[in-house]
């Protein structure tokens, strides 16, 4: 008989508390309209399948499946589909994370793992299903494969974590203003009431939002409404009136005609195609580990 006791020594390598905001799961379609946009904390995405082009603030470069990215906070990024390959990816909101960036003139992390990506897959796949399916515990359950997830990450990228978690600044002004049309986007929002809630020349205000964003403020403001609707008409049992009243459209007529414009459908025809069951089973697709 033989006996080999490894003592287990708390390291304290990983002692600070990132804590999982949320975990989405998105798919190309005719409802895609990405917004350039930026988070205060950290984002996490790893590509599913497809083809497309990922922006981080002037920057743009292709992805594919089995891409992982990761984007610090405040710094501006949009995800686009090849229309050929439709994108799908799985992204994680995190507070109170950052990975060191050698290179200065570089503000996100990219990686792709076509090998070796059985355990990166493993934990994307239980974070989705824990927080699809809800059941007791599920929270813990999720943090805790969070943390699994970024050692995994530290260990096959060779990185580290910032010891001290210093958020990049940008534009002063633009941040303001996304903030401001974030958090008050269903009031009676005008170029004017912008201009006056910033103190600028309403004018110069737009000039430089879209010069920065690459579209108006307006605009900004119409498709933010526009996603937290999708948001709607998926989780809620609201009618399209009370919907349309609570993200703040002027009327239900002009509601519909906007969304339609946007996603390319009614809202009704876009609540019909988006059932929960239907996301979980594509979501299930996607994680087919292969036996060996």
């Amino acid at each position: 008989m033989s006996n080999n006791r490894i003592n287990i020594i708390d390291d304290n390598f990983f002692d600070h508390k990132s804590q999982l905001m949320y975990v989405s799961y998105s798919k190309f379609g005719q409802d895609w309209k990405s917004l350039k946009h930026f988070h205060p904390f950290t984002e996490i995405f790893l590509v599913l399948d497809g083809e497309g082009i990922f922006t981080v603030e002037n920057k743009s470069f292709d992805i594919k499946t089995n891409d992982l990215i990761i984007v610090p906070p405040n710094v501006y990024h949009q995800e686009l589909s090849h229309d050929s390959k439709p994108l799908e990816y799985t992204v994680l909101g995190v507070e109170d994370l950052l990975f060191q960036i050698e290179d200065p003139n570089q503000n996100f992390i990219y990686q792709n793992f076509d090998r070796d990506n059985e355990d990166i897959l493993y934990y994307f796949h239980h974070l989705l299903m824990e927080s699809e399916n809800k059941e007791l515990g599920y929270d813990t359950v999720c943090q805790k494969l969070l943390e699994l997830l970024i050692l995994k990450i530290i260990r096959k990228m060779n990185i580290n974590l910032e010891a001290h978690q210093v958020i990049l600044p940008i534009k002063r002004e633009i941040r303001m203003i996304c903030h401001y049309i974030d958090q008050n986007y269903s009031e009676n929002l005008s170029l004017e009431s912008l201009a006056q809630y910033m103190k600028m020349n309403k004018y110069y205000m737009a000039h430089e939002f879209k010069k920065y964003m690459h579209i108006s403020p307006i605009q900004y403001l119409i498709k933010r409404r526009i996603k937290e609707c999708q948001s709607l008409l998926k989780t809620s049992s609201l009618s399209v009136s009370e919907i349309s009243e609570a993200v703040g459209f002027s009327s239900q007529s002009y509601f519909s005609q906007i969304f339609k414009k946007e996603i390319g459908m009614t809202p009704l025809e876009y609540r019909q195609s988006n059932t929960q069951d239907h996301n979980t089973q594509d979501i299930q697709k996607k994680f087919v580990i292969k036996q060996s």
